[in-house]
């Protein structure tokens, strides 16, 4: 079972801050403010999700959300604390829609959710705000012949068309702002190994400028991004730190004697 935990970077010191119980606990997400935490709640027993919020100063959580068979899961947090950005299924297309939900509204925040964006023929993840406000980068991802294709697109927060960021042609992942908003930095394979990548991006003009370029060079089974993208890793920025999880892996050979006895 998931266990949610908070380690400080600077003397390193690790605490548990959501309870362990029998409930999965995804996605959680830090308030800009860094006093509140949110994230899905599942019931394995009878598979009803519920988004809750965790605060830092009274140690206890509120639901967000009523239980429902409807999954969503929050990916980020408005910059003024005053909305939440979340996938959710969508039942008539089955696929992930990207969805906005008031803070104030709590705890039936879904009664005045508000759909971001949708596609009939992609699934939709890692929906982030810009430190602005003003864009939303997010992932979009269907299933081809050759492969899952995965895209970054970036959009104005108020609305509008999709602007095409990544070219589809390499896997890419967890599509994030650099502070000043000049920047979209990405998780991609197109190396052999997962590796942050960036490109510029011109907020006033609204589209990338230039070509994607490599942050990391993380090309060995010593030290790697885990394999399981997807699930096991994730990609945090600050004003000058970058923060990921890796991984080592390690084989060995062994000869067997006597195996013909």
């Amino acid at each position: 079972m998931p266990i949610v935990r908070e380690v400080s970077l600077s003397d390193g010191q690790e605490v548990q801050i959501v309870p362990n119980d029998f409930y999965g606990v995804d996605r959680p997400q830090w308030s800009p403010d860094g006093t509140q935490l949110a994230y899905a709640r599942r019931n394995p027993a009878n598979q009803e999700s519920q988004l809750m919020l965790w605060s830092g100063e009274t140690y206890n959580e509120e639901p967000l959300t009523t239980p429902s068979h409807l999954w969503s899961a929050p990916t980020d947090w408005s910059p003024d604390g005053k909305f939440l950005l979340l996938i959710q299924d969508n039942h008539n297309t089955g696929r992930e829609e990207i969805w906005q939900l008031p803070m104030a509204a709590r705890p039936h925040a879904e009664n005045a959710g508000r759909m971001i964006a949708s596609s009939a023929g992609y699934d939709l993840d890692e929906g982030h705000y810009s430190f602005d406000g003003r864009w939303i980068v997010f992932q979009a991802q269907r299933s081809q012949p050759q492969g899952l294709e995965t895209t970054v697109y970036v959009m104005a927060a108020a609305g509008g068309p999709w602007i095409r960021i990544t070219d589809g042609r390499h896997f890419v992942d967890k599509p994030r702002w650099s502070p000043d908003g000049k920047t979209i930095y990405f998780v991609s394979g197109r190396s052999g190994f997962f590796n942050v990548w960036g490109i510029r991006f011109d907020p006033a003009k609204g589209k990338p400028v230039g070509h994607p370029f490599s942050v990391t060079a993380l090309n060995s089974l010593s030290l790697m991004v885990p394999r399981q993208i997807t699930g096991s890793a994730g990609l945090s920025l600050t004003q000058d730190r970058l923060v990921l999880p890796l991984s080592q892996e390690s084989g060995s050979i062994w000869i067997l004697d006597h195996v013909d006895r």
